[in-house]
């Protein structure tokens, strides 16, 4: 992985916390209750109450399952009859703890945890429209991690030119068959789980 301070990701991980729930609460409930186009079985709550539910299980040691499909499932099943302001207040009341955690061993941590932040991030934007300018500190601190994986089921570098961005949101099956051959790049070449049922068109960069 990059070499990245561990200041730089708690300080990346606190902005984006902070995007997310000042865009949940000005979502309209139509908003909030909208199906995701990325996580089609999700909500943008639901994708909201996953990523609270992240910081908290890591704060009562729940972690044995991390970054499984179950695990997931249970935030946010476990959140289903909370609003979109509580889930807030739960993920905004664990900044401090989760904020220390980060800065004492961040880097220790699965790129995994960054990585997902930062792709749900852009999920919630995909489903809102609500564009901005990309952080892209957790793409870079990752970007060692993921090319080593690429080239491991690529059978070699990239060939083709594409931006990180974009490269990440293909990795991450944000994209779908037809857009990342479009690129010119072999699906199972660099779809980390599965490549999405259409086509995604994701909010607009600033």
């Amino acid at each position: 992985m990059s070499q990245i301070s561990n200041s730089v990701l708690a300080d990346g991980y606190q902005d984006l916390r902070s995007r997310c729930t000042d865009l949940a609460r000005s979502l309209t409930d139509e908003q909030a209750n909208a199906l995701t186009e990325c996580c089609p079985a999700w909500s943008v709550k639901d994708t909201l109450a996953h990523l609270a539910g992240i910081t908290t299980d890591i704060l009562n040691g729940n972690t044995a399952d991390a970054a499984t499909e179950a695990w997931a499932d249970v935030q946010v099943a476990d959140r289903a009859t909370m609003s979109v302001a509580e889930i807030c207040d739960e993920w905004d009341g664990n900044a401090q703890p989760i904020d220390d955690i980060i800065r004492a061993m961040g880097d220790q941590m699965m790129p995994q945890f960054y990585i997902d932040a930062w792709t749900h991030e852009w999920d919630i934007r995909q489903a809102t429209g609500i564009g901005a300018t990309p952080d892209m500190r957790f793409v870079d601190f990752a970007w060692d991690f993921l090319m080593d994986v690429i080239v491991e089921k690529n059978g070699g570098p990239l060939e083709a030119e594409i931006d990180r961005f974009e490269l990440m949101r293909i990795t991450m099956g944000r994209r779908s068959v037809s857009q990342i051959e479009a690129v010119g790049l072999r699906p199972e070449g660099v779809v980390l789980w599965s490549p999405n049922h259409i086509d995604i068109i994701d909010a607009p960069r600033a």
